[in-house]
């Protein structure tokens, strides 16, 4: 019975992952460009609910290994089911991702407008969510956290163990296409290319959690990617300049 009640909320978390909470983060994000001409709170407040949604998801994952009987290290958040050298490459691919991102943020302080205008184009839908204010800044800090944590949980943890619940034959290729289409969907408030370019993140997370056998990797790398947030140029939350 506990197996069978499992399988039907860890089917339903995925209907609301995969197909609910997609458009249900596109109205929010759209209700909370409404809100923030009227309450200049409403960013740090739809920060706050982003916060608390990602854990309580995360609590529901936990009841469904409670009744499957699965720990942790069913979703690979322990290191149970590390890979030869995986050590070694976490330490890699973190230390490559940690020096591209600080890269990519002196490039934005140094660059000039046009090169600002350009990046805030390709922003695209998450231009609202840039934090402006310092509270703002401090509380985004914990949404980066939560989101590193949570998310990998759920997509790369949870999604990997569902999808070789129902085809335990999958491999690698199929994983990666799959959790990254999902995770891709999961943005569709930042537009076709958010869409496209969270997919192919999701993608290389789904892809390097397998390689390592740890969600290690990708939560750490995960949390760098939204912290970078934090710390860009005020400037990109202004107008768009008009063209030249």
């Amino acid at each position: 019975m506990a197996q069978t009640t499992a399988a039907v909320v860890a089917t339903m978390l995925v209907v609301l992952l995969v197909a609910v909470q997609p458009l249900r983060g596109r109205q929010r994000y759209r209700r909370l460009l409404v809100e923030l001409e009227k309450n200049p709170d409403a960013r740090r407040r739809f920060y706050l609910r982003g916060i608390a949604t990602s854990w309580i998801a995360v609590g529901v994952v936990a009841v469904i290994g409670a009744l499957a009987g699965r720990g942790p290290a069913s979703i690979r958040l322990t290191l149970q089911h590390l890979q030869p050298d995986a050590t070694q490459l976490i330490v890699l691919y973190v230390g490559v991702a940690a020096f591209a991102l600080g890269a990519s943020l002196i490039v934005l302080w140094r660059g000039n407008e046009r090169q600002i205008d350009r990046f805030r184009r390709q922003l695209g839908g998450f231009v609202a969510i840039i934090p402006r204010t310092r509270v703002e800044r401090l509380t985004f800090a914990l949404v980066a956290v939560t989101a590193g944590i949570c998310e990998e949980v759920l997509y790369r943890g949870f999604g990997i163990a569902y999808v070789r619940w129902l085809h335990p034959s999958a491999g690698s290729a199929l994983l990666v296409v799959v959790i990254g289409i999902c995770f891709g969907i999961a943005h569709l408030y930042q537009g076709p290319r958010g869409v496209v370019l969270t997919g192919l993140i999701g993608g290389f997370f789904t892809w390097i959690t397998l390689l390592t056998g740890t969600l290690a990797p990708a939560i750490l790398i995960h949390v760098l990617v939204d912290l970078r947030v934090v710390a860009l140029p005020s400037t990109l939350s202004e107008p768009v300049a008009a063209p030249r």
